[in-house]
């Protein structure tokens, strides 16, 4: 079973983000994120939160819940998804 580290190493080699930019959005130095994805310091919810919206990844899988990497919806997808189908509503309805 894969690490945190190396879940978060292989979602952001996927996406093609440089540790730097990573580093950046969690609010971290490089070499302090780099620690993270070698198992030698923890991330705390909130970086954990920050990285699966910046990279689009579910935290059960970042955590090992789930193995399958599917992908969060964002909240203005579902709005779209939302008002698409109270559309359908009315017409079928009409």
């Amino acid at each position: 079973m894969k690490t945190l580290g190396e879940r978060l190493k292989e979602i952001r080699d996927l996406r093609g983000f440089p540790q730097k930019q990573v580093a950046a959005v969690l609010g971290l130095q490089r070499p302090n994120y780099s620690k993270i994805e070698n198992d030698h310091q923890n991330m705390n919810h909130k970086q954990l939160k920050l990285f699966c919206e910046f990279c689009d990844v579910s935290a059960d899988y970042l955590l090992g819940i789930t193995t399958n990497n599917k992908k969060t919806i964002s909240l203005s997808t579902i709005d779209e998804i939302e008002e698409r189908l109270a559309y359908i509503k009315d017409v079928i309805n009409q």
